[in-house]
């Protein structure tokens, strides 16, 4: 769409598929958007529920939704109901952003003292230490989630998608899920190469391609992220309820 387009009305029904506007169309089980021909049932706005954990905040609704989000993003997002509060989601990011935020402390002090400061690697660790980098780590995270979110919000109004604020906070909290995994692979990483070091298996000789395994990793990383982010815009973006 070209910049400052109109953006529809919340009460416009949407064709989820392109975005083409609905409303007043002759209704029919057998009625299609005239613009990609999907059928106008799969826009209908009952098709979309709270997530589990919106449900009811529980252990196990907690899983039940992270799994979803991580092994079906572009079902999750699709059926997600994206309108109303946005304080159980930020919830849910808070549980996924102290995970992940751990997990990088652990990668980030266990690189700075086996390899920067070339210390030997020791159990435990100092838990003032881990404490500041997890913090830091979390407040990066979640100062990153809401930029994030201001920008999508900004570039979608201004090209004439109908994607609200709170909308793209929901999105962008059940997105925190998706941090895990890269916080996991980075902690194995870093903290596997400090053990062999640390033991001998692996010599000095081997530092570079730890140094290349974690480059690697990165761009990884920021492709995966940006994939999973733009999986949940792209099924947000059009939601009718």
């Amino acid at each position: 769409m070209p910049g400052g387009a109109t953006i529809p009305a919340e009460t416009d029904l949407l064709c989820e598929s392109c975005g083409y506007v609905l409303s007043g169309l002759p209704p029919g089980d057998d009625a299609r958007c005239p613009e990609c021909g999907k059928p106008v049932a799969e826009s209908d706005p009952a098709r979309r529920k709270p997530a589990a954990w919106e449900a009811g905040a529980s252990l196990s609704s907690l899983l039940a939704t992270s799994l979803h989000v991580l092994f079906r993003p572009t079902d999750f997002y699709r059926t997600l109901a994206t309108r109303g509060p946005t304080a159980r989601a930020r919830r849910f990011a808070a549980v996924h952003w102290w995970l992940a935020a751990l997990l990088f402390a652990v990668a980030a002090d266990t690189h700075l003292r086996s390899f920067i400061a070339a210390r030997k690697l020791r159990f435990p660790y100092n838990l003032l230490e881990l404490a500041a980098f997890t913090v830091v780590t979390y407040l990066f995270l979640a100062v990153t989630t809401r930029l994030a979110g201001w920008l999508t919000h900004w570039e979608a109004s201004y090209r004439g998608y109908r994607l609200p604020r709170t909308v793209v906070e929901r999105g962008m909290y059940y997105h925190a899920v998706h941090y895990l995994p890269v916080a996991l692979v980075t902690a194995l990483t870093v903290v596997g190469y400090a053990v062999a070091f640390s033991r001998g298996v692996a010599g000095v000789n081997s530092t570079v391609t730890y140094l290349y395994v974690l480059s690697a990793e990165v761009v990884l990383a920021a492709l995966y992220l940006f994939w999973t982010y733009w999986i949940g815009m792209r099924n947000m973006m059009f939601a009718n309820a």
